[in-house]
């Protein structure tokens, strides 16, 4: 299973194996429905399936003009099957709709509260679901882990709740097991799969890194599930989406019907295929959860409006935390806290087979923007959400800043863990400064063929960026000893080799 970074992918972020995924946003009104019978729903359905069927606010015409051509775009070019949006500005509903089509076989076109798989969006509802059993008094999570999972080897390692929620943990994620792909595709026992990543040493020492880790939230769930004498499922239906009123939203199944769910399609060479088949007792609360854009945008108001959580509650879960060395990292509680496109950001998105969701609140400008795609393959909705904000606020992204040091200082070949083992990373110099090759990737060298340059931003001191990552360069004499690679998903320390 994959997972879609927070922000744009990086190299240090994308999974080995394409089998699958799972992949928070913020703000607006407490609900984000269309008002009834104001005459703004609408769209229509043309060739490549619906063109915006749904609800666009008639006081934002250019802005909802532009969100259809932003969407449609790759639906025309058939890139992907179809898609579903929601965009709130300032509290006010832009626009909630659906393009191109739920179902292709059938020439279904999508409607605007269409549902979907949303991977790793299921995370903050993880992490909000713990914070509930918090402020009950029946989970700490500055605990041991041990107190509520004591059959769970730690290998020596303390690791607290709120570890696992950040991805400091240094637990093995099992979608980056070869051995545990079986287990994607037929029901078995929770302790089978559970013995496969407890019997595998740990990436890193817990706190030293920050490693995107889907075992990590399957063991939180497990927490969630001990402390509310609830099943994961059952809570998250019960306890979140129902008070909430969030009626399109489920426990996503691989065999139950329903009602208004999209087909997800996968990308191959020839085109559009069927998605891979995958049992949602695996992805679990790391991301089995499904949704509709109008529901998220209904939680995002909830959650960040203060009905879900309270005051200290809501602080926690957008804090990032830090490394055993200090280092505060750009991740919080199952949910990234960045700058995007020059815009402070509170965002995650999400991935699983057929499926991929970017859903994003821009704190400053009370901006939130969802995007769900049942087709996962480029482009993927992290490009069009993008296109998005800068059509509604524009790209505030700073210029970089002119490099005049010597970039023999930096060049070399650096390796640290990332997701499903080693990576390493050549930095060379260019004409424009410096480049960025990744040269090794879970454990494999990267095929000559395969590897590419990107040319890397100055940022000030001794840092650069190569999109939304950060790269960091430390130390004396004659050449740079470490890299601090930091994706916002995963931060690294990578050495010199």
């Amino acid at each position: 299973m994959q997972h879609e970074q927070p922000g744009n992918a990086s190299h240090l972020g994308q999974l080995a194996h394409p089998i699958a995924a799972f992949c928070a946003l913020v703000v607006l009104a407490s609900s984000c429905t269309a008002p009834a019978g104001d005459g703004s729903a609408g769209g229509s359905v043309g060739d490549h399936g619906a063109e915006g069927v749904g609800y666009g606010n008639p006081g934002h015409a250019a802005h909802v003009e532009e969100i259809d051509e932003i969407m449609m775009a790759p639906v025309r070019e058939g890139q992907i099957a179809g898609a579903s949006v929601a965009v709130v500005h300032g509290g006010e509903t832009v626009a909630i709709r659906g393009y191109g089509w739920a179902n292709v076989e059938l020439r279904v076109p999508t409607p605007a509260d269409a549902i979907y798989e949303i991977g790793s969006v299921t995370k903050q509802f993880t992490s909000a679901g713990l914070l509930q059993m918090q402020e009950q008094g029946l989970v700490d999570l500055d605990a041991d882990m041990a107190d509520y999972l004591p059959d769970f080897p730690t290998q020596g390692n303390r690791i607290t709740v709120r570890e696992l929620l950040d991805h400091t943990s240094g637990i093995r994620g099992y979608t980056e097991m070869a051995e545990a792909r079986p287990y994607f595709v037929r029901r078995v026992p929770r302790d089978s799969l559970l013995a496969l990543v407890a019997a595998h040493p740990f990436d890193f020492a817990t706190g030293e890194h920050e490693i995107y880790n889907n075992s990590a939230f399957y063991l939180a769930g497990m927490i969630l599930e001990d402390a509310s004498e609830m099943s994961y499922e059952d809570y998250v239906e019960q306890r979140i989406f129902a008070p909430l009123g969030m009626d399109r939203s489920h426990y996503c199944s691989e065999t139950e019907i329903h009602e208004g769910k999209v087909t997800g399609y996968d990308v191959s060479e020839d085109g559009l295929v069927h998605k891979g088949f995958i049992v949602h007792n695996v992805p679990f609360a790391a991301g089995s959860l499904c949704s509709s854009a109008g529901d998220l945008a209904t939680w995002l108001g909830a959650l960040h409006g203060g009905e879900v959580l309270t005051d200290e509650s809501y602080a926690q879960l957008i804090e990032p935390g830090d490394l055993n060395d200090g280092t505060r990292l750009r991740y919080a509680l199952g949910i990234a806290v960045s700058d995007i496109m020059g815009h402070r950001t509170i965002h995650h998105g999400g991935g699983i087979n057929g499926f991929l969701t970017e859903s994003l609140y821009l704190a400053d400008e009370d901006l939130a923007v969802v995007v769900l795609v049942n087709t996962a393959g480029p482009p993927g909705p992290a490009d069009l959400a993008r296109q998005i904000i800068e059509a509604m606020v524009g790209d505030a992204t700073p210029e970089p800043l002119e490099f005049d040091g010597d970039p023999a200082w930096f060049e070399g070949v650096y390796g640290g863990p990332a997701r499903a083992g080693q990576a390493a990373v050549r930095i060379a110099a260019s004409e424009d400064g410096l480049t960025a090759t990744m040269i090794m990737m879970a454990d494999q060298e990267v095929p000559e063929e395969g590897q590419e340059a990107n040319d890397l931003d100055f940022r000030g001191g001794m840092t650069f960026s190569q999109g939304e990552a950060l790269l960091t360069f430390e130390g004396g004499g004659e050449a740079a000893s470490t890299l601090r690679y930091d994706t916002g998903a995963g931060y690294t320390i990578m050495t010199r080799r």
